[in-house]
């Protein structure tokens, strides 16, 4: 910045986008208990051979009892393993996976935990596991879970596009702007779908679903009501809560002035005959670096860029005058 004071600085987008999840743990205090009961019971589950063998054949069984039932289909590449694997802190995806294998083997993360709740070598180890199925066998959790992996599976796509080595910045920021419409369309109209999720969820886990009309009492108290019904706290305090801090964190580190830099940068692209050639990005890029450019200088560019453009995509590679 000393050395050119119109320097920008721009954060690498795959961090940026790990932080905002990271942004949503830390400001809602129910995520941030809902990922510490996720990583705990990955350390339980996950603590040993035998318990990731038990986990296994729970699996097997069970996948073996819905092919005799006619409720899947056998298939070549079809219901391959699950495992539960600690997401890494700092991709976005691993999160995403983590959560997706907690719903599809719920079942049988449950299953191990009853066993060590019955049969743990330590009163620890059965205390333990005994605290995590009242966790996670509650309608609030796996509310919270279907949430999550909605808000990181909107954003996944994105993630592994941040994450390529050939990355294309236009096709990056296109997919910015279409995860953050998903979400706020997700906010208008997803809390239905959600709900239905989250009811049909627990009706099969045999997990007590909650009356939604009735007072909501926060913690652990049964006695001092919050003064709203529990629809309401998870509409309001917990869905749109967690929508809209994603979205505040999504315009909050990838802001105007970055986005409109890599567009005009993108703009500038040869490859494929200047395809993703913008002359308004790239007037907006100009517009960044005011001490490189004054009005004068504008008005030239724009001209140039019209004459710029049809040279190049004519085939003359002589032409080089774009100053």
């Amino acid at each position: 910045m000393k050395d050119s004071p119109s320097a920008y600085y721009i954060h690498c987008f795959a961090h940026q986008l790990q932080l905002t999840l990271v942004a949503i743990a830390k400001k809602h205090l129910d995520v941030e208990d809902f990922f510490d009961n996720v990583s705990n019971v990955l350390n339980v589950v996950g603590g040993s051979f035998k318990r990731r063998d038990l986990l296994r054949d729970h699996q097997a069984k069970k996948l073996e009892q819905l092919f005799e039932s006619g409720e899947v289909q056998k298939g070549q590449g079809l219901h391959q393993e699950r495992g539960l694997q600690r997401p890494s802190d700092t991709r976005w995806g691993s999160h995403f996976k983590t959560l997706d294998s907690f719903i599809v083997i719920f079942s049988s993360i449950v299953h191990v935990l009853e066993m060590i709740e019955l049969e743990g070598s330590t009163s620890s180890d059965r205390n333990q596991a005994e605290y995590l199925l009242t966790k996670i066998k509650t309608f609030k959790f796996i509310f919270v879970l279907h949430l999550m992996l909605k808000v990181l599976a909107m954003s996944n796509e994105l993630s592994m596009i941040l994450q390529k080595k050939n990355q294309d910045i236009v096709n990056a920021v296109e997919f910015l702007n279409i995860t953050k419409k998903r979400l706020q369309d997700m906010r208008e109209n997803g809390w239905e779908s959600l709900l239905h999720d989250v009811s049909s969820f627990c009706d099969v886990h045999d997990i007590l679903i909650p009356k939604l009309d009735e007072s909501y009492f926060p913690g652990k108290s049964k006695r001092k009501s919050s003064g709203v019904s529990y629809a309401h706290h998870l509409c309001v305090e917990v869905f749109f809560v967690v929508i809209d801090v994603q979205l505040q964190e999504l315009n909050d580190r990838f802001d105007v002035v970055s986005s409109d830099l890599l567009l005009g940068m993108g703009s500038l692209n040869p490859v494929n005959s200047f395809c993703n050639f913008d002359k308004g990005k790239i007037m907006t890029l100009a517009k960044c670096y005011p001490s490189e450019f004054d009005d004068g200088k504008i008005r030239d560019l724009s001209y140039q860029l019209d004459t710029f453009i049809i040279h190049m995509r004519s085939g003359n590679p002589k032409f080089s005058n774009l100053q």
